[in-house]
Order: structure tokens, then sequence, then C-alpha cells
């Protein structure tokens, strides 16, 4: 063994040597790549330079070389000059003595820019050539070295002949080719050196790229839903199928071709429905003259007469009821930033318990516009809304100014009541405070002042004081005042108003304490809805000081802000109800959580109604949001990210929600959103979850989907798979917005119509 490696090294030796050679140019390349950038010269002078320049063995000799190498070298350059006949032998045409100029290298821009033009193979191939004498590579490919291949890799005191008697036919050709070629290019620039021309081009190329990748989604998009019809469709279509081989009267050749057909064809609507539509978009033309609510600018204690409050005493006397018969109707009086409507719910629900005949104007409504005035829990029908409209309106027609949109809803509210005969009147009084037309009900005796905040569609003020003054307009020198607010600034700019009226500002207990006073209320509060934990003991002393003025016998014995509930009043919490708000719902692997929050107060407390109900359960948590718009999106984002860890967080357009239909095109599309812009929010929003996600460390999970039912079709093919007869369920928290919570309803409900047994 021994012996055959000697051997196999004399047979390679020319092969070792070419390898040897490579290594050492590498290593020479790596090292002048990191030395500083020199000036700048154009790119045909330095091929020119190193054309003309004598041929040698290597281009500049390193310190890494070995010392076997070194002394070669001399010997070679020596034999050259002291045989001046051999070489005029061989080259006929001798090059004309050219006088030495100062090797000047081209300016690099950058490191990498210098690192590529040293080792990219076109460099070193014109390095070679160069040093070579201008010849171009013959005979065996250039990745093959060999002597007869190049002459620098012959041995010392040897020369090729061969090679060097080919050369000047090809030199001059060869020259000139290069020199065209780089005169074509940038003076001075390597291959991969950047400019201003080429970074005006990337941009261009990559602003390009993103619209086409803008148009492409849209594409993808349009093609998915347009196949999620195509499914429906045909899910469809089995189940008529399904139901005509049921029936055994209808033949099911005939019928498998007719059923498609009324499927897809809209549900009709009666002509009550239809005008109580015309009603309603009658009634929707007036928003636009609905006055700003500003900031109350003076506290005096002068009583002037609110311009509205005029216009809405005006509206009811002409319409023909009068004064007498306004105050005939006792009022209870709900104001504050959050949870007026669930308080006047759940005082509806307790009074009516105790037989007490109700009337409720709260806004705003969640399905139907007639949901905003309830007779007794139930809203007015289309006829009662459409009949009761139109004759305001015709009486109102006249009136100028026009009247706006609240001020007809409260004539039409005190209508409803005198007509009905209820006993009280709950109204929940607008963002305006004092100003709301609402507040016409100047004989009010009971009044309740709700959780206080920053509200994003009125301008009552800069600061909590501002706006706590505002709400506290409305209080009356004969009423009792309850409120539940706990900011401090805000309780003493209510006691301030209280006194400065003579009325008597009340707080009520908190929730623990109903539970502490009497443990068997604990399992009935827990039990019951969310909304009783903020706002339900101020709903109780509400309808306890109106039960004290007019049916004393139903609270014999209960003090003011007593925590004892009468047996009205635990009936009253237990069956309380309010969709949309801390809602559940459940459908087949879905279990939906719904709530309308939209403000900082209510997403809190909607993220720990989640996180209660949840905590426990080990199914995947998936998020649905949408924002009408944009005034505090990425804040409510943050809250609901504090303390919940969602598998998947998907935003979806705001849907186009009318009276409790989702509206539909001409063409059967499910969901329509109103133009790109709301698409673009969806976006927007889903921008700020990844932004939330990068800032702390998480991976973003945000999708994007084009409607509800997009979304619920996206679960069921990820999620859906059953395993060994076992089902996976999934957490769906539905929030941000009253029309999505209203559209999703509507959905689930509709799935539930079609699949009854899931």
């Amino acid at each position: 063994m021994h012996s055959v490696l000697p051997l196999m090294y004399r047979r390679r030796s020319s092969h070792l040597k070419a390898l040897q050679w490579t290594i050492q140019s590498s290593q020479n390349f790596f090292k002048m790549s990191f030395k500083a950038p020199s000036i700048k010269v154009p790119k045909a002078a330095a091929i020119k330079e190193l054309a003309n320049k004598p041929t040698q063995p290597q281009s500049q000799p390193s310190q890494s070389q070995s010392s076997a190498t070194q002394p070669t070298q001399p010997p070679q350059q020596a034999e050259i000059k002291k045989n001046p006949l051999t070489m005029g032998a061989i080259s006929p045409a001798p090059p004309t003595p050219i006088s030495p100029k100062p090797s000047v290298q081209p300016k690099i821009p950058d490191q990498r820019a210098k690192w590529m033009a040293k080792v990219s193979p076109e460099s070193q191939r014109k390095a070679k050539l160069a040093a070579a004498g201008g010849s171009p590579p013959s005979g065996p490919p250039k990745n093959q070295f060999s002597q007869a291949n190049n002459p620098s890799f012959a041995m010392p005191g040897q020369s090729s002949p061969a090679n060097f008697s080919a050369a000047p036919k090809t030199q001059a050709s060869w020259q000139q080719k290069v020199e065209k070629s780089a005169e074509n290019e940038d003076s001075g620039a390597f291959k991969g050196a950047s400019s201003e021309s080429q970074r005006k081009n990337w941009m261009n190329r990559m602003q390009g790229s993103q619209q086409r990748k803008q148009n492409q989604w849209l594409k993808e998009m349009q093609a998915k839903q347009q196949a999620g019809k195509d499914i429906q469709a045909q899910k469809m279509q089995k189940m008529e199928s399904q139901k005509a081989t049921t029936t055994p009267a209808a033949p099911p050749k005939e019928a498998a071709p007719s059923t498609p057909q009324p499927a897809e064809k809209p549900e009709e609507k009666s002509p009550e429905h239809l005008a109580y539509l015309d009603a309603i978009k009658q009634l929707n033309s007036y928003q636009v003259l609905e006055p700003t609510s500003g900031r109350a600018t003076t506290k005096s204690s002068r009583k002037e007469q609110d311009p509205v409050i005029e216009q809405t005493l005006e509206c009811l006397e002409k319409s023909g009821l009068t004064k007498k018969d306004l105050k005939a109707i006792p009022v209870i009086q709900v104001a504050g930033s959050k949870g007026r409507g669930s308080t006047c719910a759940i005082v509806e629900s307790i009074l009516r318990c105790h037989g007490v005949k109700t009337g409720v104007l709260s806004s705003p409504h969640l399905f139907l516009t007639s949901e905003r005035i309830r007779i007794d829990g139930e809203p007015l029908s289309d006829v009662q809304f459409t009949e009761l409209f139109w004759k305001i309106n015709t009486d109102l027609a006249n009136m100028q100014p026009t009247p706006s949109y609240n001020k007809i809803m409260t004539v039409m509210a005190f209508h409803a009541f005198h007509q009905a005969g209820v006993e009280v009147a709950i109204l929940e009084v607008g963002n305006a405070g004092a100003s709301d037309a609402t507040n016409i009900a100047s004989h009010a005796q009971t009044i309740g002042i709700t959780t206080l905040g920053w509200e994003q569609s009125s301008n009552l003020g800069n600061s909590l004081r501002d706006i706590a003054w505002a709400k506290a307009s409305i209080m009356k020198p004969e009423a009792n005042i309850y409120t539940n607010v706990t900011q401090t600034e805000c309780c003493e700019v209510l006691a301030q108003k209280a006194k400065q009226i003579g009325a008597q500002l009340r707080r009520v207990p908190t929730f623990n304490d109903y539970v502490e006073g009497d443990m068997n209320n604990k399992l009935l509060m827990n039990k019951a809805n969310y909304s009783m934990r903020l706002n339900g003991s101020l709903a109780v002393q509400l309808a306890y000081d109106f039960l004290k003025r007019h049916k004393p016998e139903y609270v014999v014995g209960l003090e003011h802000n007593s925590t004892l509930l009468t047996p009205g009043a635990s009936r009253g919490i237990e069956i309380f109800e309010q969709p949309g708000h801390f809602d559940f719902m459940r459908h087949d692997m879905f279990n939906v959580y719904l709530d309308s929050a939209d403000t900082f107060e209510s997403m809190m407390a909607c993220r720990d109604w989640f996180y209660t109900r949840t905590r426990a359960n080990r199914q995947p948590k998936i998020l649905l949001f949408n924002k009408v718009n944009e005034f505090n999106a990425k804040d409510l984002l943050t809250i609901i990210r504090s303390n919940l860890r969602f598998e998947e967080a998907c935003f979806v357009p705001n849907p186009n929600y009318f009276e409790g239909e989702i509206l539909a095109e001409e063409d059967g599309k499910a969901m329509v959103w109103h133009g790109m812009e709301e698409l673009q929010r969806a976006k927007r929003n889903a921008g700020n979850w990844r932004a939330l996600c990068e800032e702390n460390g998480k991976r973003d999970n945000s999708q994007l989907s084009i409607s509800i039912n997009a979304f619920f079709e996206y679960l069921t093919n990820k999620y859906g798979k059953q395993k060994y007869g076992m089902k996976n369920e999934l957490d769906v928290l539905v929030t941000g917005s009253r029309q999505l919570v209203a559209a999703t309803i509507s959905c689930l409900r509709k799935m539930k119509s079609s699949n009854p047994w899931q």
C-alpha cells in the first residue's frame, strides 16, 4: 500500500499542481476583496492595460504562497529576457512598447459588489485571459487544467510554443470584442454594482408586483366566493332531492330538476313588510337633519329652554298629544356613556315580573328599527309602526324646520305609550344629555346615570369632568338620582350638580354586596347574564324606587340601596336576555360568543366574560372582528389580546345589513360590502393585529375573509375533520360592531334552519 501511493502521486502531479494553484488563487482573491476601494476608472481602459501587460504565470504574488513556488518565477522571466530571438520567431509581430502607467483599480461601491467582481466566474476568466496575453481558451474545457491548456501551468524552464504561436491570430479580434462590450456597459461599474437608475427600475418593478398581487388576490377571493356558492347550491340540491325521495307522492325524476330553481329565489315579502320598509327608508332620510351634540359651555342654574326640547314639544302638540297627556305617563330616565340599553332592559324585566305594563324607548337597534319602541317587552309590529309613522309624518309635513330622526322617534314612542296605556315609560337618554329629544319628560322622578367614559360619536368635552357635567344636566329637583359611576372626578361633578339643584344623589351597591348580603343570591347572580355584573345593581334600585312611589306593596320594608331581592326581582334577573350583548349560540362544531363591544370599558368587560366562560376549555379559540370606523380599532385589539390567546384572528368587511337582512346583489351573492373602502378597512385591522403580534414576538395568525359565510366555511374545512368519531369544537368570539353581531346571528339562524339536525 505504501509503495502504491508515490506512484499515484507521480502520475497525477500535474493535476495536483493545478489544484494547488486554484486554491492559492481563491485565497488571494478572498484577501484582496477586503482591501479599501481604489480610484474608479473605466472598465475598457482597465481591460486594455491588463491585455497589454507581459505574460506571467500568476497575476500577483501573495504572502500565502508556498516557498516551493517562489524560486521558480525568476528563472522563467530571466529566460524570456535572455532569448529575444526565440520570442521573435514565435511571435513575428511583437507589440510596441508602452510606457508604464500607475495601476489604477476600479472603485467599487461596497464590499459585496467588490467581492462579486473579484470572485465571479466572468471576472476570473477575463483576468486569466489578460494574464495569458489575450488568447481565449482552447482545447479542453476551462474547468480542466493541464499544461497544454494554459502556459502558466508549465514547469520551470519549459515553454509551450504551440499556444504562443496561436495567440497572435486571435488576440486582436478578441481585444476588439472586449473593448466594444466594455464600452456598452457603464464606465467603471462592475457587475453587481447599484445605481440610481437601477434603483428606480427596481422600485417600479416592486410597485407593479404589489399591484399584480392585489389583483391576483381579488381574483382568488372572487373565485373562492363563486366556489362557495356552487358548493352551497349543490348542498341545497342534495337536500331537496332527499326531501323529494322521502315524499312518495312526488316522482323523483321530475322533482330533481325543478326543485333547485325556487331555492335560489329570495323569500317573498308580505305587503305589510314592504310598506314597513318604505316607511323606514323615509324615516332614515331625516338622519341628516340631526344636530351634532356639543360641549355644555355654561354651568348656571338659569332655566333656559333648549331649542331641541322646544321643537320636540311643538311636534308633540301638532301630532295631537298635549303636555297633560305627556305628564300622565310616569317616566324613568337612564343616561350615561355605557350600559344605558342594558339598564333599561333589566328595569323592564323586573317591573314586568311585578305586573307593571311597561313601555321602552331605547337606541340603537340590533335587527329592526321597530325594536326601539317596545310595549310590554314586544316591539311594535310592522303594521303598527307603519301606520304610526305615516300619521305623524303627515301631521309634521309643513313644519319648519323639518324635525330630525330622534325627534320623530320620540314623538312616535309617546304616542305608542299613550295608545297602549302603559304604566311607566323607560327612556334611554341619548349622547346629547340635556339637549336630547327624550328630555321632554321634565316630570321624571327616577333618574339613573350609568358608567361614564369617552364616546366616539359625540363631542361633549375634552375631559371626563365635562362629560359628567353634560350627563348630569338631566337631573330634576324632585327626582331621586342613582348612579354606579366609580371615577372620583365624575362623582365630584355629579354631587356638585345635585347639590346645585337640591336633589339627592345615591351611590348604588356593588355586585358583590348582593352576593355577600344573601348567599341565596350567589347562584342566581352567577347564572344571570353578564350584564348584571355591570348594570344590575343600578337597574334594581331604579325599579325599587318606582315601586315605592306607585306600588309600595311589593317593596314593604325595603330601604334605599337595599341588597335584598324580592321574588319579582329574582325572577326578572333570571329570565333577562338581551340578544347581541354577552350572547351565546351553538351550532354544529361552533360555540359562538357574541358581544357588540365598541369602547374601552365594554371591550374589557367582553374580554373578561369570554375568559371566564372558556378558560376551562381546551378547544381552539377564534376571533372574528370588525369595526365600523377606525376610531379606536387598534386599542380595542390591544385590550382583547392582553389576556386571551387566539389560534386565528379573522377580519371581514362590514356587512350591508338592513332591517334584519343581509342585502344581496341581483346576481345572488350572499355578502357584499360598501365599496372597496370596507375591504381596505378590514385589511388595516388585520395589519394592526399583525403589528401587535410583531411587538409581542408572536406568530402572525391574522386571516382576511370576504364574508361571514366564507369565514365559517373556512373553519369547517380546516377544523371540521372528524377522527375516531370525535368532532373538533371551536370557541368563536364575535365582537367589534353591532352590524357584525347582527349579521352573524342571522347567518347562524340560517345555518340552523338548513341543517336542523346539527
